[in-house]
């Protein structure tokens, strides 16, 4: 008796072969075999397709698309040893237009101003954040920011949750605004 040395790779693809013909995948039942015709607009690339651990199109699972820029706000306020401290407050609104509860998905939300990202402003916070939503329902949200410069506008981005791109990514004048107080 000999040793047969066979690839794990080899054997994932008979496995593979042989699950998909128990199936019934390579013929339908009308006996035509359609496993050869590819459709175009359905193939995705692999990133594409394994987005986040989903399957084919994940453009209806992306919760930042339910994220809107209401406005973007210079506030100040003081901390708890009565510490004034000013910051850029970005507004928005979060839709869940998905088929199952979600939180408005905030770590997506980034500013950037003169092409050098802000820091998030820890000192402020906005419970709106973690409260959960059933689908067809919206809330008003807030991110804050340290300004690096007083007078020169915002861009505001939105990444999508699901890939690289942004689904949002918009430029706001900010020298005409006053500090308002919380």
């Amino acid at each position: 008796m000999g040793i047969v040395n066979v690839s794990r790779r080899a054997v994932l693809a008979a496995m593979a072969s042989l699950a998909l013909t128990g199936c019934g995948g390579s013929k339908k039942a009308n006996g035509s075999d359609d496993s050869k015709k590819k459709n175009k607009d359905s193939e995705k690339s692999e990133d594409e397709a394994f987005s986040f651990g989903g399957i084919g199109d994940t453009s209806s699972s992306d919760a930042s698309r339910g994220l809107s820029v209401d406005g973007v706000y210079k506030k100040v306020a003081t901390d708890s040893s009565g510490k004034e401290y000013r910051f850029l407050l970005v507004g928005m609104k979060f839709e869940n237009d998905l088929d199952h509860d979600s939180r408005a998905p905030m770590s997506y939300v980034s500013c950037y101003q003169n092409g050098v990202k802000l820091s998030q402003c820890t000192k402020y916070s906005d419970s709106n954040t973690m409260k959960t939503l059933e689908p067809g329902y919206s809330i008003s949200v807030c991110k804050a920011f340290l300004l690096e410069d007083e007078g020169q506008p915002v861009k505001v981005k939105i990444k999508s949750s699901n890939s690289s791109d942004y689904v949002c990514e918009d430029t706001y004048p900010i020298s005409h605004l006053d500090y308002t107080s919380l």
